[in-house]
């Protein structure tokens, strides 16, 4: 054995190659693992020792493999390895022997079978020897890294270790603290439920944040190692931190702002001062911490990067982040979870000398602090900034700098995102500048035959703009689409600049609709020059992105204009995804099988079978899997893992043992496999809601695949899945057979549930936005069929209670200690974003089932949403509950009558809100109790003219003076004989036709309607008036419903009937156009 061992050590390929081949054949014979740990113990040679150590672990570093050797054996290679341990002189090979003990106790200790391990390792622990010490450490840290849960009841043992050790460590960067806080982190995930550990690691971090803290300068890598415990603790058992944050955050912005330290460890550093934001703001804004760290954001967003042209500035794997990178994503983190009247006017002091300066790279951190706000802080920029801002960027879009530049043009494309409708309102000064920009870009590529810097930002700009102006893009649409297909001619030579102007493309389609088809055939021939490439040409790469475009233009043109491309469409489709292997390609081909299932229908059908299997496989795809080893380890694998694998088809039993070698790997996903399946479930989603029960024969199988993915690791996708598991209950539902009811029963009785406790328990609080808008969803669209499954009423108010008192994982209440926050203290846009989206729960539920019901759940609600209209509270909160309210009248029914006491209270007091949504909110909710508490309201109709009256009298708001009106003819519609007609008509009619409400149509021509029929004189005095009203909402379409446009319709129809020729004399005094449209109607 000792012979072959030493074949390996030659360096000659030949050699290792027989030596390796004679070793795969010894193992066939049972003698050969006792014979390796023969030569451990007894060769002359360290190498040797140290080679066999290895091959030892690497060949049963898997339980099935250490279980196949009997008893006997195993005992007395246990009990060898303890002595070989003690009596080993060389480090490196006692090193290797404490690993290979560490593997055979990651077997043995979950079923207590070598109870002696810890007393050996409790024994060196103790020793007065250093390097023993430092050796009963390591060993415990291999140990430690699966089984956790085994080690619990130990927990006595661990406790005192722990604190001796760190207590007694003159250096906190020797070895064997660090050993310490490693296998102290390997317990953390369980450590939980112990008051005793949880005391001891409390008590202990100070001392760990000294260990970390010497190891940043000592060794860079052993120091984000010694990270993991933080980013674990704040997972895990956030407890043990709360009151070391201030401690933590300071440690770490120093970290993170020391250009003497390792970019790594400060952007572990950085990272966990991300963390910390995200799970506990309320302890970061208690303390203080808020302004320390957007200072220190800052100056590492200014650092001159690597390349200035193509720096990241956001996102990317984690393995790639810079400081620029680290410290956006905490901005932006910031500014999610910190409300922004604390976020932004600090931060507006860091940015304003910034952009005033000379300082090229603290003006592109002024532009990418800027940027990161637009999400989290979207409605303070819009109410506040959003002109100063955007004149700040159109500045900077300007600036002859190409760093400046760039962050400016990222700051507009996310500005684009987050600040719609309002930035669309700026299009006229900022698309000339783009086209300006195309313009000189053309000219500087053709006659320097290069690509630009700063092509990618500004495209990305460009069409971030374009894609949310609908039809606001029409006046430029010549413009653009000149500059477009200049741009994406095959003929030319830049593929980068082909392959922007074709995600632009894009999102000019998706913006302008129809109104595309001036180009259509020209882009189509453009297209299938792209798809239809040869696969050894340039242009091919460029597949995905004119399959993407091709996409948006079936999904967004009228079907007919399509029509006739969609069969042969479908087969080049067909043809490309039976030959890909590009996940990219893949993505780009789900969403045009989801597109032309728009276009064709049924017709799609026969190809069903074939599309939704590639989505299926997908979802179930571990493609792009990545296994990250640690650097030292992989130049012995390719020898070694011919060794440890030799076992064909034998799979562990415990998936915890499946990676229990010692080598150090953790796993990735590469983005495009991510993003594809992402895209299948959006895909099916798709197809599951445009061909209805023509999906059923598919869509078990979907649920039941896309349920697994709920869990997934990746937001995006766990965010998809949502979404799609609600279409399948709606596709479901379509399906009114007896055997299409229980396929319905038995998926609410998953969706449900999983919902409800990814709203109680998930720590991130956009998936329990999209889980809470689920429900939403799906009461809205399956209605009382939600309450067949035993518990799904409770299991749905439950979570709208606990999101509106706060008690859910994602929101944060705790201030470590520090005073209650109040009920009036701010809170996060995102936050407030949760608590709405709870709101839209409330009446979507009480619609979904009888009066009789809702009446028990209103109580509680009225009272949880009465204190959000206090007038400490923020202007979005107010709005929201008396939005929320006034929706709830009408599932109230007649039980309004038992509460409008209060109701009337809270109306009058919402009426004299200075914030213009909270009067629009508040009219319009009396006008709704005044619609259904019919009788009930009669005795208050004399103080609600009045206050209406009063109202109207100095009201501004176009939409509150919209919602007078409609809450008038509500008066009339309900009882007409209580109100004085003579004087309240005509004052109603002075304020029509609604101005932005049109919503309220519906109620104003019902009042129309209902006088009509009773025959009110007062309609025959002011018909003239109300048929120009009833005309204007018909020809501006201004119906925001079926049943509004069809009451317009019969109004109108009913007049001309009964006063044909009065009709048609004030119709014609409305112009040529107008009285055309009319006419239609009578055609």
């Amino acid at each position: 054995m000792e012979q072959i061992l030493q074949k390996l050590l030659v360096a000659n390929s030949k050699t290792i190659q027989e030596g390796t081949k004679e070793l795969r054949d010894a193992f066939k014979k049972p003698e050969a693992i006792p014979n390796l740990c023969e030569v451990l113990v007894s060769s002359n040679s360290p190498q040797v020792r140290q080679t066999a150590a290895v091959v030892l672990r690497r060949k049963l570093g898997k339980r099935h493999q250490w279980t196949k050797i009997d008893v006997d054996t195993r005992n007395r290679i246990k009990q060898g390895m303890l002595q070989a341990l003690i009596n080993e002189q060389e480090r490196l090979v006692k090193n290797s022997i404490a690993q290979f003990i560490g593997i055979v106790g990651k077997h043995e200790f979950p079923n207590n079978t070598w109870p002696e391990i810890l007393q050996f390792i409790h024994q060196l622990c103790n020793s007065d020897n250093m390097l023993d010490k430092e050796m009963g450490m390591y060993t415990l840290s291999i140990m430690t890294e699966i089984s956790k849960g085994s080690y619990l009841p130990h927990a006595e043992v661990f406790a005192v270790l722990f604190t001796n050790i760190l207590n007694s460590v003159s250096d906190p960067s020797c070895n064997l603290a660090y050993y310490t806080v490693i296998t102290m982190n390997h317990l953390v995930a369980v450590i939980g439920g112990h008051q005793q550990m949880i005391n001891v690691y409390h008590n202990l971090l100070p001392r760990v944040l000294e260990v970390l803290n010497a190891f940043c300068t000592a060794d860079e890598k052993r120091a984000c190692e010694l990270f993991e415990i933080l980013e674990d603790l704040i997972e895990y058992a956030v407890v043990v931190i709360v009151s070391h944050i201030r401690v933590i955050v300071e440690m770490c912005l120093r970290i993170g702002s020391d250009r003497n330290i390792d970019t790594s460890v400060q952007i572990k550093a950085i990272g966990v001062v991300g963390w910390i934001i995200r799970l506990k703001s309320k302890v970061i804004q208690k303390n203080k911490l808020i302004e320390p760290i957007i200072d220190v954001l800052i100056i590492l967003m200014a650092q001159k990067p690597d390349d200035d042209v193509n720096e990241e500035y956001f996102l990317g794997d984690p393995d790639q982040f810079t400081t620029t990178t680290i410290a956006t994503q905490t901005l932006d983190l910031m500014a999610l979870h910190v409300p922004p009247e604390k976020v932004v006017p600090y931060l507006l002091t860091r940015v304003e000398p910034a952009l005033q300066g000379d300082d090229i790279y603290a003006q592109k951190a002024a532009y990418l602090a800027l940027a990161v706000l637009a999400e989290g802080c979207a409605d303070h920029i819009r109410t506040k900034y959003l002109e100063a801002f955007l004149k700040c960027i159109y500045n900077g879009i300007r600036n002859p700098n190409v760093v400046v530049r760039n962050a400016a043009f990222f700051a507009l494309g996310q500005f684009s995102e987050h600040l719609q409708p309002e930035i669309s309102q700026y299009a006229a000064e900022l698309l000339p500048v783009f086209f300006e920009y195309l313009s000189q870009l053309f000219i500087e590529m053709a006659q320097n035959k290069t690509e630009p810097s700063g092509l990618d930002r500004m495209f990305y700009a460009l069409q971030s703009f374009c894609l949310n102006l609908d039809d606001g893009l029409l006046p430029y649409l010549p413009t653009l689409m000149d500059r477009l297909l200049v741009a994406l001619d095959p003929n030319s030579w830049s593929l980068q600049l082909k392959r922007v102007a074709l995600s632009t493309l894009d999102a000019v389609a998706s913006a302008v609709k129809d109104k595309i088809l001036p180009y259509f055939q020209k882009i189509i021939e453009i297209l299938f020059v792209y798809i239809n490439a040869d696969s050894n040409s340039d242009i091919h790469e460029l597949q995905s992105y004119a399959l993407e475009c091709l996409a948006t233009i079936a999904d967004t043109v009228d079907p007919e204009t399509f029509q006739s491309l969609a069969g042969q469409t479908l087969e080049i489709a067909l043809k490309i995804l039976d030959e890909t292997r590009d996940p990219d390609v893949r993505k780009s081909l789900y969403s045009l099988f989801s597109a032309l299932a728009g276009v064709m229908k049924d017709k799609i059908t026969p190809a069903l079978p074939t599309i939704v299997e590639a989505m299926i496989g997908a979802i179930q795809s571990s493609e792009g899997i990545i296994a990250h080893y640690e650097e030292e380890e992989k130049e012995g694998l390719d020898i070694y893992d011919e060794l440890s694998e030799s076992d064909e088809g034998e799979e562990d039993i415990e998936i915890e043992s499946s990676s229990s070698d010692s080598t150090q790997c953790r796993y990735s996903v590469e983005n495009s496999y991510n993003d594809e399946k992402e895209q299948a479930c959006l895909s099916l989603t798709d197809l599951a809601k445009k061909l209805g029960i023509s999906f059923l024969p598919f869509l078990q199988l979907s649920f039941e695949e896309i349920f697994k993915l709920v869990n997934y690791p990746q937001e995006d996708i766990r965010a998809a899945s949502i979404v799609a598991l609600e279409q399948f209950c709606i596709t479901l539902a379509e399906d009114t057979t007896q055997e299409g009811k229980i396929k319905l029963y038995k998926a609410l009785q998953m969706f449900v549930p999983k919902c409800a406790e990814i709203i109680r328990c998930d720590e991130e609080q956009n998936i329990v936005i999209q889980a809470t808008n689920s429900f939403t969803s799906i009461l809205e669209e399956i209605k009382s069929d939600v309450f067949v499954g035993e518990g799904h009423k409770e299991a749905i108010m439950n979570c709208v209670i606990d999101l509106l008192t706060q008690k859910t994982t994602c929101q944060d209440t705790d201030t470590g200690g520090m005073g209650d926050t109040g009920e009036d203290e701010p809170e996060s846009e995102q936050t407030e974003l949760l608590l709405e989206c709870a709101g839209d729960v409330i009446p979507k539920f009480g619609n979904a089932m009888t009066p009789d019901e809702f009446v028990l759940y209103f109580p509680n609600i009225l009272q949880l949403l009465t204190i959000r209209t206090k007038k400490t509270s923020s202007v979005s909160q107010r709005s929201f509950a008396y939005g929320t309210l006034a929706e709830c009248m009408k599932p109230l029914g007649v039980y309004v009558q038992k509460f409008v006491p209060q109701l009337m209270q809270l109306w009058v007091n919402g009426a004299k809100d200075a914030n213009d949504d909270v009067r629009n909110n508040s009219v319009f909710g009396l006008g709704e109790m005044i619609l259904y508490g019919k009788d009930c309201i009669f005795p208050h109709y004399n103080d609600i003219l009045q206050g209406l009256s009063a109202i109207l009298a100095k009201e501004s708001h176009a939409g509150t003076v919209d919602n007078i009106c409609s809450a008038m003819s509500k008066l009339i519609i309900v009882n007409p004989t209580g109100v004085p007609l003579q004087q309240m008509f005509p004052a109603l009619m002075q304020h029509l036709p609604l101005k932005v409400d049109f919503l309220e149509n519906k109620a104003i021509v019902s009042c129309f309607l209902a006088l009509y029929q009773q025959g009110n004189p007062i309609l025959k005095e002011q018909l003239e008036n109300v048929i120009k009203i009833v005309v204007h909402i018909y020809h501006k379409k201004e119906t925001s419903n079926e049943e509004t446009e069809n009451l317009v319709k019969d109004f109108l129809k009913t007049i001309n009937r009964d006063f044909p020729q009065e009709f048609a004399g004030i119709v014609s005094s409305l112009g040529e156009e107008v009285t055309s449209n009319v006419q239609k109607l009578f055609v």
